[in-house]
């Protein structure tokens, strides 16, 4: 059930009715919303919600045994089970087949020839999602950093969450937990606030993200050498928008849906694009994910001070590398992760350099700032390439392209154009705009409301593709 579709709104129209109705029952509610979550992923099969049910079962016993013990060797136990059983399922369904044809390319490269089998998985909408949500709640558990859930159920609808499942944000159980054991208040200003934040979030997915994909950057990306290097270049500058729209917008639905229910969700994106260096973009995009990451594997190799230059930027590598493997089982994306990771570890270094040699540039320098930040998009967006292509070949294709210099923008249309223009400038607008535009929302009557709502669905269906077209995050 994507959260573009009507489906979705029906859903959720009737999941908020029925929640209001209910809601004033601790017990009531958390039941409630349980099993709306896990009919909403139903609708994805019966295999993916066995294991969602399996997995968070498993850790509620764990992390329940946890707070039991004060014997540090079960709790290690414990924990070791707990992310074995959590990592290896992830493991397993998302990345065997590729651990198998690598082994297999490996030795064929050897001279040596092994048959492997290929395995016939289907990898579950959003397992990587709730697998490291899971993850973060048996740490934090095991840190003494949170308390595990109240009840079974608490549990079930903390890792099912139906907003965050497929796509996210991922939610840390402090963040969760204690607004689902408060009492429900939605005001009319949030109510304003949660609708502002979906109609942005279809704005962004629709309007944008899959304008510019149906209309130029797949056909670019499938058929690089058919285009000239500008057309590649504005399709490489066009996925970079296409991508923050697609996983921005989806972010937002999800908060605005949460905001209905009376869950108050952290933003998952802060205007990435104007970073001025690496470390920067990574605080502002996919921010639920970076700190995951921060927190429960660099934070593992180097440690919170990270004093040992050498751990530093082996735990940088390895966190990056982590993270590219996270989001597919690709090489492309082991790349894509690499190359950050060196890009992390440049920065670092660089600053290293700057203490210590002060004729270099700093932050406080305008024209270094400014090309700090032309510098740190386009190596995004050259990121963005092995990201956005199938396979490495497909990658170099597009980079061969880029590299033949042509200038031709025939297969370029202007409304495209504009919106690449348009869109990447966004990224500096103030950002007072944005909440004097959604104030302006919520202080309208409910009928003004529903109007605006009207004609932006209106504009929605004219504009959309006339096939459904998955965020792209959903695959991960």
């Amino acid at each position: 059930m994507l959260l573009t579709t009507g489906n979705y709104y029906v859903f959720l129209i009737a999941i908020f009715f029925a929640y209001s109705l209910i809601s004033r029952k601790y017990s009531w509610r958390v039941a409630f919303l349980a099993l709306a979550s896990y009919f909403f992923y139903a609708q994805s099969g019966l295999i993916p919600v066995l294991m969602l049910w399996i997995v968070s079962t498993i850790d509620f016993f764990t992390t329940q045994q946890m707070v039991k013990t004060t014997e540090q060797s079960k709790r290690k136990l414990l924990l070791a089970t707990s992310l074995v059983i959590d990592i290896g399922t992830l493991c397993v369904f998302k990345y065997a087949n590729f651990f198998l044809e690598s082994t297999s390319s490996g030795l064929s490269f050897l001279g040596l020839t092994l048959q492997l089998p290929h395995l016939n998985l289907i990898v579950p909408m959003g397992i990587s999602f709730f697998i490291f949500q899971s993850v973060a709640l048996t740490v934090d558990v095991y840190r003494k950093d949170v308390e595990p859930a109240k009840g079974y159920l608490e549990h079930l609808a903390y890792i099912a969450f139906f907003p965050t499942l497929i796509a996210g944000p991922i939610l840390r159980a402090r963040q969760f937990l204690p607004q689902l054991r408060e009492k429900v208040t939605l005001t009319s200003e949030l109510g304003g606030q949660a609708l502002f934040l979906i109609i942005f979030g279809l704005l962004k997915k629709i309007a944008i993200a899959d304008y510019l994909a149906t209309n130029f950057v797949d056909r670019v990306f499938d058929f690089p050498e058919r285009f000239s290097a500008f057309e590649v270049l504005m399709a490489v500058y066009g996925y970079a928008l296409q991508i923050y729209a697609d996983f921005s917008g989806y972010s937002d639905i999800a908060i605005g849906s949460a905001l209905l229910l009376g869950f108050t969700l952290p933003a998952n994106f802060n205007l990435p694009y104007r970073s001025s260096d690496l470390a920067e973009f990574w605080r502002r995009w996919h921010i639920s994910l970076s700190t995951w990451l921060r927190d429960y594997v660099f934070f593992t190799i180097a440690g919170a001070r990270a004093r040992s230059t050498s751990l530093l930027y082996i735990g940088l590598l390895v966190t990056m590398l982590i993270g590219g493997l996270w989001h597919g089982a690709t090489w492309t994306f082991v790349f894509w992760g690499l190359l950050h990771g060196v890009g992390l570890v440049i920065v670092r270094a660089f600053e290293v350099l700057r203490k210590k040699y002060t004729f270099l540039p700093t932050s406080k320098s305008t024209w270094w700032r400014v090309a700090s930040v032309i510098i740190t998009f386009h190596f995004v967006c050259f990121t963005w390439i092995f990201f956005k292509a199938e396979s490495l070949s497909q990658a170099l294709a597009v980079l061969r392209q880029l590299t033949s210099l042509s200038f031709d923008c025939s297969n370029l249309a202007w409304p495209v154009a504009v919106m690449i223009f348009l869109g990447l400038a966004s990224q500096w607008l103030p950002e007072k705009l944005w909440e004097k535009a959604e104030k302006a929302f919520v202080i309208l009557p409910a009928p003004a409301q529903a109007l605006v709502i009207f004609l932006v669905a209106t504009g929605l269906y004219f504009v959309a593709s006339s096939d459904v077209v998955p965020f792209i995050y959903a695959q991960f």
